[in-house]
């Protein structure tokens, strides 16, 4: 109860421009950057899952990592996203941008479910994109014992989602688009 009204006093919305200071991989900048590259990529995913959606996949792009910075994430680290998810209902955030915020996570196994919403979908594919050009755009490729970013668990849940929902990607066109959005940052092709 003490972790839900503490974070109840601020929105997620608010809480964005926290995510500057927090490191999501050196070489790759902050959350903050993490999510401005996602309201960007999103909605380029959007257009393959549901084009109606684009501009809620932008914006769940921007809120996608903001429940990180809540109390009850900080102490139970296994209910991101779905404190997401209810802190954004709350705010009165779209509903598909609130289940989106839960559902980028999935799959997170193989056995796990795909996410439900077009959005939700536009957003796991972006934000695994994302972290799978940044990290092998540094060199952070996975070897037969080390997979620190689970860069094998994000390519297997982004085709899981294309090929079991029918989405027709370009993976050239939204890989390239991921490695722009990083810039200068990345050191190799």
């Amino acid at each position: 109860r003490f972790f839900w009204d503490a974070d109840r006093q601020r929105t997620l919305a608010k809480r964005v421009d926290d995510l500057r200071h927090v490191v999501f991989q050196a070489k790759l900048g902050t959350l903050y950057d993490k999510a401005e590259r996602l309201a960007v990529l999103a909605p380029v995913a959007a257009e393959a899952v549901d084009p109606s959606v684009a501009a809620l996949a932008e914006r769940a792009g921007w809120l996608a990592k903001a429940d990180l910075l809540t109390e009850m994430v900080d102490e139970f680290d296994t209910l991101q996203g779905t404190m997401g998810r209810y802190y954004a209902e709350l705010d009165g955030e779209d509903p598909q941008v609130a289940a989106a915020l839960e559902e980028q996570y999935r799959p997170g196994s193989a056995s796990d479910c795909l996410p439900q919403t077009a959005t939700g979908g536009a957003l796991a594919i972006a934000d695994r994109m994302d972290t799978i050009a940044g990290c092998f755009g540094i060199g952070l490729e996975p070897t037969g014992s080390k997979d620190p970013f689970a860069l094998r668990r994000a390519g297997i849940g982004l085709l899981r989602i294309a090929v079991e929902r029918s989405v027709h990607l370009d993976m050239a066109d939204l890989a390239g688009r991921a490695v722009a959005g990083y810039g200068d940052r990345l050191e190799r092709e």
